[in-house]
């Protein structure tokens, strides 16, 4: 988790205390200090990990503008990636290619980190503006804002979508509340509710199975579920699952629970859990830090941010597979964090 923003302006000692807690053994991180930080700060948090906050902050990507676009195709599969640093989500048509460029930029955002593609419209957790905003496929303008001004704002970390259209998000801090939690909307942008971090922690990433159950993690560093039928959430409790460094979520075949653990041994890994808490596969994944990643289950294919690397990467996915293999990789102009895959039939 990172605080600044801009996102080059973190400082060392932020980073070096929350690397600290979390080689400490302990299971919580220096939360407390970390809220009142980024209140004072005005800031939001971004959800690479401690090592690669400190990359990050030693060698920052220069921020620059750049100016909306999309000349993708209509149909076929896109990836879409946040570039935190530069406010804007870069748009891949089909599977990467050494050198591919982007089809499209959505700019002018605020920290963009987590996304979700919903019936072929794109969701971003935009975090620093308090909001998510929702994209039709082809558009660089938003279509909805969900907005939740509980605790004088709320800042959305990541972002995802129910069958029936519910908009979830986990919110990482407030401004003016301790711990984070979750906001869920309709699809027409009115809040049902807004559920506090069972824990009093910083929420960071989450999925929703069919049966509306919602998996998030956050960094006690451990993987909680909650039922939350047509968005009106319980109480949450957790699965027995801990990593090393919490990162993306998704469900797979089968609605097994796919952890991208951004601290696993490995350069990080896509950890499988088929039932809890212990994890059926594990795949590394040879990066510097993979906040989070999308799968595109038709093509049985991953693609991950690589925030330390700046890239986005694809590898072959199976479901329970303990092998990730490199397709390829692009090279990003600024903090890649979300990623969000909008294939053919999907959701």
């Amino acid at each position: 988790m990172r605080i600044p923003t801009p996102i080059q302006a973190l400082s060392a000692a932020a980073a070096l205390a929350l690397l600290a807690g979390c080689s400490s053994g302990s299971a919580v991180a220096p939360g407390t200090q970390l809220q009142s930080h980024a209140r004072s700060m005005s800031h939001g948090s971004s959800m690479a990990n401690p090592v690669g906050q400190l990359k990050l902050s030693q060698h920052p990507a220069s921020s620059k503008h750049i100016a909306s676009y999309d000349s993708c195709p209509a149909s076929g599969t896109l990836e879409y990636v946040s570039d935190a640093s530069n406010g804007a989500v870069d748009i891949f048509a089909g599977g990467f290619t050494s050198g591919q460029t982007p089809c499209g930029v959505i700019s002018g955002l605020s920290e963009p980190q987590g996304l979700a593609v919903h019936k072929h419209k794109l969701y971003v957790a935009n975090t620093t503006g308090l909001d998510v905003l929702r994209f039709p496929r082809g558009s660089t303008t938003p279509d909805q804002t969900y907005v939740d001004s509980s605790c004088s704002g709320q800042y959305p970390a990541d972002v995802t979508v129910d069958k029936h259209g519910v908009v979830m998000a986990t919110n990482i801090i407030s401004n003016a509340c301790s711990g984070g939690g979750m906001s869920t909307w309709t699809a027409g942008g009115t809040l049902i509710g807004t559920f506090p971090n069972s824990a009093g922690a910083n929420s960071y990433f989450l999925t929703v199975q069919k049966n509306d159950t919602v998996y998030y993690d956050d960094n006690t560093f451990s993987i909680y579920k909650v039922s939350c039928p047509a968005g009106a959430c319980g109480t949450a409790v957790s699965t027995g699952a801990t990593m090393a460094f919490p990162g993306g979520l998704r469900s797979a075949t089968g609605e097994d629970v796919v952890l991208d653990d951004q601290s696993a041994a490995g350069g990080g890994a896509l950890t499988t859990f088929e039932t809890f808490p212990s994890s059926s596969a594990s795949c590394p994944l040879g990066a510097s830090d993979p906040v989070s990643y999308d799968l595109n289950k038709t093509d049985k294919k991953a693609y991950f941010a690589d925030a330390g690397n700046f890239v986005a990467t694809e590898v072959k996915y199976n479901d329970g597979s303990n092998v990730c293999a490199l397709v390829a990789s692009v090279t990003m102009s600024g903090q890649p964090i979300g990623v969000a895959v909008d294939a053919p039939g999907g959701l």
